[in-house]
């Protein structure tokens, strides 16, 4: 897949209905990659997007692989008509969705009041991704994977935790949003089936808006799934001769502080695995556990030290932990 010679990692999916894919490497060679890509006439329009690993690779080698879905979703994705744009949101460029984010207020308080007209805000990602950073006005996922979300699937049964639960499909404005628009496209045919009329997704996702407007509307660092974890809008889009404010971005699982550094672990109870926020106190005192409860578990793996991450799962399955 790269041309030859370029140091070149990461992961390629694909099937009948797409690609997803992410790489990296030294910046000329990520470069003259993307621009191989593009002379295939199929890709010379693709939006490339690019983001520093300051500290070298973010995958750990390159991979190609037919996937039967390009993200993991319960039930999977052959029955959703992916390759009809109407049936998907309508795309909104960094611009305009800046724009949408400034008059919602306004939208808010009048227009509903005499049209009964509404502005929502959709995040459609994990709840980790949204304690990381996260749109104001943007209401938390309640899902830790994309899998299980259920936004507008409430039925006749009142779901408080559903933003969509109990709107007007006719006169609800919804906004949707993730890291690089991907899921937006395969959900909102999934809104459109189930009637919602007036979908709309930011072009490229929250990586290619920071990078275009910086962090305008925009609360804390961005998840990505790679072995950065997070990264802040200045990483996108540098302001020259201004120091960076300090920026809150997340809680802590355990304690619920409210810190600038925090760390992604993935739980080190084997049977556990969550992926969760910790400070550094509580990942010391918790011994790299999320909870209590996970720190008396019989199979516990070594704490890491800093950023370090763990193994894969399997590799720690069969074995003797301690």
């Amino acid at each position: 897949m790269s041309p030859q010679g370029r140091d070149i990692h990461g992961r390629i999916y694909l099937n009948e209905q797409g690609i997803n894919a992410q790489y990296s490497g030294p910046r000329k060679d990520a470069v003259a990659y993307a621009d191989w890509v593009k002379k295939d006439h199929r890709f010379c329009d693709m939006l490339v997007q690019t983001s520093p690993a300051l500290t070298g690779h973010a995958f750990p080698r390159l991979k190609l692989r037919y996937k039967p879905s390009l993200v993991q979703l319960e039930g999977g994705s052959w029955h959703l008509p992916l390759l009809d744009p109407s049936m998907r949101a309508t795309p909104l460029t960094p611009s305009m969705w800046k724009e949408r984010l400034e008059a919602k207020a306004c939208l808010d308080v009048s227009s509903s009041e005499t049209s009964g007209r509404r502005l929502l805000l959709l995040d459609v990602r994990n709840d980790y991704e949204w304690d990381v950073g996260h749109f104001e006005g943007a209401q938390r996922p309640n899902v830790d994977c994309f899998r299980s979300t259920s936004f507008g699937l409430s039925g006749e049964m009142e779901n408080p935790s559903d933003p969509l639960d109990g709107v007007d499909k006719e006169k609800t404005d919804i906004l949707m949003y993730c890291t690089g628009g991907i899921r937006c496209d395969v959900y909102s045919t999934i809104l459109r089936k189930k009637g919602f009329r007036n979908l709309y997704t930011l072009e490229g996702g929250v990586s290619n808006y920071l990078k275009a407007e910086g962090p305008a509307g925009w609360v804390g660092n961005l998840f990505v799934f790679d072995g950065r974890l997070s990264l802040p809008p200045a990483t996108f889009r540098p302001s020259e001769g201004e120091e960076e404010e300090e920026r809150w971005v997340g809680r802590c699982y355990a304690c619920g502080s409210e810190v600038v550094e925090l760390r992604h672990r993935n739980c080190a109870n084997i049977d556990c695995n969550r992926l969760y926020l910790s400070c550094g106190w509580c990942a010391a005192e918790l011994a790299g556990c999320c909870c209590s409860g996970c720190k008396a578990a019989p199979r516990l793996r070594p704490l890491l030290p800093g950023h370090q991450r763990y193994l894969k799962w399997h590799v720690y399955r069969d074995a003797d932990c301690c």
